[in-house]
């Protein structure tokens, strides 16, 4: 193999582990919501209830154009994020 094409594989293979990485684009995120009334006259409780709420987000890109934006700058940034991740885990 020339050292061209071994170039190319690697490159190949960076970017396709980048693509693997970034994994899907949905957000959940779930909370729970607790109500309670008190009688003022002997602090009992009258009234209790719970809610429990769940948001999902889904990231998604509008058009081509977009979606490559977006993907080269997730790229870029990677490498940026794996080092503040570092020194997050350092310090």
């Amino acid at each position: 193999m020339s050292n061209r094409m071994k170039r190319g594989c690697g490159s190949a293979l960076l970017v396709t582990s980048l693509c693997l990485f970034m994994g899907c684009g949905t957000t959940t995120s779930s909370r729970t919501e607790r109500t309670v009334a008190r009688d003022p006259v002997t602090s009992e409780v009258v009234v209790e209830e719970e809610t429990t709420v769940t948001e999902q987000e889904v990231d998604s890109c509008d058009g081509i154009l977009s979606c490559t934006v977006d993907f080269a700058g997730d790229v870029i940034a990677f490498p940026f994020r794996l080092v503040g991740g570092l020194f997050k885990a350092i310090f």
